[in-house]
């Protein structure tokens, strides 16, 4: 994420393929270097702390190596670190359970949902995607594509998961029965992350200020939405999509379309979204966090300490999970207080 803006990679041609792999196996990357994946505990490297972050008493772990995007399923929490690899966490302290290591070259990007477990691999046109088991750390498939460098969320649903490809004008989906690419789908605007809806994938764009639902079934884009600016990230609730850009967020009404609510404050250019069963997220810049009311827009709260640069945001068991990827911290916040 710390790289976020340091380029959009433009490539020219759209080129996959799908590999089954053991778990040991090593691949081998542009430089020739040995790339594989590997699972272990280290109890040394991560130690935890407690930190009272507003009214609520809250955890701080140390994961070296730059902790950034977040991920959850029904069992862990996940934390890509900017200098290759994901760490498995403990849901409920945060601890650091086991590593799995991705050497080579660093590329962001991070999912987990249906059963999977994908981070991204690689450099400019040649990156790949880890289909990765959490408990041994094997490596259960690979798939060459040329990736978005932005997009930090493999978004994961409609039994795929989904990846912005090359300049951010068009997307794919990977089917995780096959783990094999379909069609390139095209989209109207130059995608920068993408987000699940109900109904379809959202795609945001903070090149165009705009963000676009594709229909995962028949491949094409839909419905467009404008006036988003600098949108970076998005999460959709019941009856909204709310959009955080890089100075306000945006509640897009999804039976119009039309945007009902501005909040000053967004996400700047290294923040996130998420949502709770009612209320929205939004993490700014070191630890500046407002929880909005999902349907007015009305803050709930606002939260706010020196403690480090830029990451990610992830509701998730409970509590609100934030990385700072310069600091080697990650704070899970406890929903309640």
């Amino acid at each position: 994420m710390q790289q976020r803006l340091c380029r959009l990679l433009a490539v020219a041609g759209l080129l996959f393929s799908s590999v089954a792999c053991d778990g040991g196996s090593p691949s081998t990357d542009l430089d020739g270097s040995a790339s594989s994946a590997a699972a272990h505990t280290d109890s040394a490297r991560d130690s935890a702390q407690t930190v009272q972050i507003g009214n609520r008493e809250a955890i701080s772990i140390r994961i070296p190596g730059g902790p950034d995007w977040l991920a959850a399923d029904d069992e862990h929490v996940y934390i890509m670190r900017d200098e290759g690899g994901v760490d498995v966490l403990d849901p409920a302290t945060g601890a650091v359970l086991s590593s799995i290591e991705l050497t080579g070259h660093r590329c962001q990007g991070l999912g987990a949902a249906d059963g999977s477990l994908w981070a991204c691999s690689g450099a400019d046109e040649r990156s790949e995607l880890f289909r990765l088991d959490p408990t041994t750390g094997d490596i259960e498939a690979r798939v060459a594509t040329t990736k978005a460098y932005e997009q930090g969320h493999l978004i994961i649903g409609f039994g795929r998961v989904w990846v912005l490809l090359g300049d951010g004008s068009s997307m794919v989906g990977i089917d995780l029965n096959t783990n094999a690419p379909g069609e390139p789908i095209p989209l109207p605007i130059r995608g920068t992350d993408l987000a699940l809806g109900s109904d379809g994938v959202w795609v945001v764009s903070a090149v165009d200020n705009a963000a676009v639902e594709v229909d995962p079934d028949r491949g094409v884009a839909g419905r467009l939405v404008e006036g988003l600016d600098r949108a970076r990230v998005a999460v959709e609730v019941p009856g909204a999509l709310w959009v955080g850009g890089a100075v306000a967020s945006y509640r897009v009404d999804l039976a119009t379309s039309a945007v009902t609510a501005t909040v000053d404050g967004g996400v700047g250019t290294d923040g996130g979204i998420s949502a709770d069963a009612g209320g929205i997220w939004v993490r700014k810049g070191g630890v500046t966090l407002q929880h909005l009311d999902a349907a007015t827009g009305a803050i709930i709260e606002e939260i706010s300490a020196e403690i480090g640069t830029g990451g990610d945001i992830l509701v998730a068991f409970d509590a609100v999970w934030v990385s700072f990827h310069n600091d080697a911290t990650l704070l899970r916040i406890p929903l309640s207080y």
